[in-house]
């Protein structure tokens, strides 16, 4: 059975991404022992907390996969199990309603748990036998949260808050996605999404780690990346095609965000 299993950890005090881990059409399953983070896709947005447990899942088609952590006096430390959709149908057979029942649920942690973040650090078998167990442990909590519900926190004020935070933050994303071509207009982005300007730019940083523009300039040079990648334009018209008017911009701003010039990154291609 194809899955994976990663060990995730994040120096004190550092915000940062972790969305390169997000997989398509897989569910996912963090085992959250320290600090705390936002997850944003399209079925989902919940907030890690310190010892707890989420499922969330990426649809192939979102345009919008963020997973970042919050800066803070903790080291974000948490394990993160995903599983292709169409494997978890070959073992329990049709389960698409209860993985939506569960989608974005946090649970916090019992014995139990704590229990299977011990067995995923320190593996109680050879090293030839770790891949199996990894899959038997992973098997058993989904099992467990599919067919078992634990109990669940009733919401509070603070929760209704969050939601609509991080509501805010999503639809700002999302809206940066379909203006690319367009200078980053806070007062309007803030209009549109209802909350005002200064309040929008401090959640988005708050809760993702990254500033609007930098969302910005992230979502720009995917797009670039995408576009250079299908060879039917140049440099220069893929920066003007993502919304940089200045060449030399542009090529910065594509060197930051993969570490290679527009060059380097068509001769990578080739």
């Amino acid at each position: 059975m194809d899955f994976d299993v990663f060990h995730l950890t994040s120096p004190e005090g550092k915000a940062g991404s972790w969305s390169s881990f997000l997989q398509d059409s897989s569910l996912h399953i963090v085992l959250n022992k320290s600090g705390e983070g936002l997850i944003m896709t399209s079925d989902t947005r919940l907030t890690l907390l310190p010892t707890s447990i989420a499922l969330f899942t990426c649809a192939d088609t979102s345009p919008l996969k963020t997973a970042t952590r919050f800066s803070g006096k903790n080291t974000h430390d948490f394990i993160l199990l995903v599983l292709p959709q169409e494997a978890i149908r070959k073992i329990y057979g049709d389960v698409a309603p209860l993985i939506k029942k569960n989608l974005g649920m946090i649970w916090r942690w019992s014995p139990r748990e704590q229990f299977f973040y011990r067995d995923f650090l320190e593996p109680p078998v050879p090293e030839a036998a770790q891949r199996a167990w990894f899959l038997a442990k992973t098997l058993e909590i989904l099992s467990l949260y599919l067919f078992h519900q634990p109990q669940v926190e009733a919401p509070s004020l603070c929760a209704a808050v969050t939601s609509r935070a991080h509501r805010y933050v999503k639809e700002a994303l999302t809206l940066l996605q379909s203006r690319l071509t367009f200078p980053l207009d806070l007062k309007s982005l803030s209009q549109d999404v209802g909350c005002a300007p200064h309040y929008l730019s401090r959640l988005v940083k708050q809760e993702t780690g990254k500033t609007l523009s930098l969302h910005l300039r992230a979502l720009r040079i995917e797009k670039a990346a995408e576009l250079l990648s299908s060879h039917q334009l140049n440099v220069t018209e893929v920066a003007f095609e993502v919304g940089y008017q200045s060449l030399s911009h542009f090529s910065k701003a594509f060197a930051q965000e993969k570490e290679l010039t527009p060059s380097q990154f068509i001769k990578r291609q080739t």
